[in-house]
């Protein structure tokens, strides 16, 4: 797969620019082997070394939580600096994935309900505790939610 779309096919897509996309992380050229960044990016934490398995996990649920820390720990292990922004972007493409997908279902969910003539409102629920956002972001989603 060429790493830049074909311009004579116009294919714009936006499944045909993330596949472009996909393919260049994780199979592309890099100092990380391309099986490592195909197991960060589909989080296959039990496939992952030790060492990378609590930062593959930070980055895949709660990046803003990383810290310098986490990446000077990998560094101390053996880990390049640019293998550690290989390893981040495969695992935000991987979880950027998994939450497109996400919300791909639930838009297809919602016409197939519609289509068979149910107008009922979905009820929509946060995807982590309330208590975890932060307190501006926490109450516009009670608000919400209570709406």
């Amino acid at each position: 797969m060429p790493l830049v779309p074909d311009t004579d096919n116009d294919d714009t897509a936006p499944e045909s620019l993330f596949a472009v996309l996909r393919h260049a992380v994780l199979d592309g050229p890099g100092s990380t082997p391309s099986r490592v960044r195909h197991v960060v990016a589909h989080a296959k934490l039990d496939e992952v070394s030790h060492e990378l398995r609590g930062y593959v996990d930070t980055m895949r649920e709660h990046a803003w939580r990383s810290t310098d820390e986490q990446v000077r720990d990998l560094l101390s292990v053996g880990w390049s600096e640019d293998q550690v922004f290989e390893l981040t972007v495969a695992v935000a493409l991987g979880a950027g994935q998994r939450r497109l997908d996400a919300g791909l279902a639930a838009i297809a969910r919602a016409e197939a309900r519609l289509a068979d003539g149910d107008a009922t409102p979905v009820r929509v629920v946060p995807a982590q505790p309330a208590a975890t956002l932060p307190p501006g972001v926490q109450a516009e989603v009670t608000r919400h939610a209570a709406a």
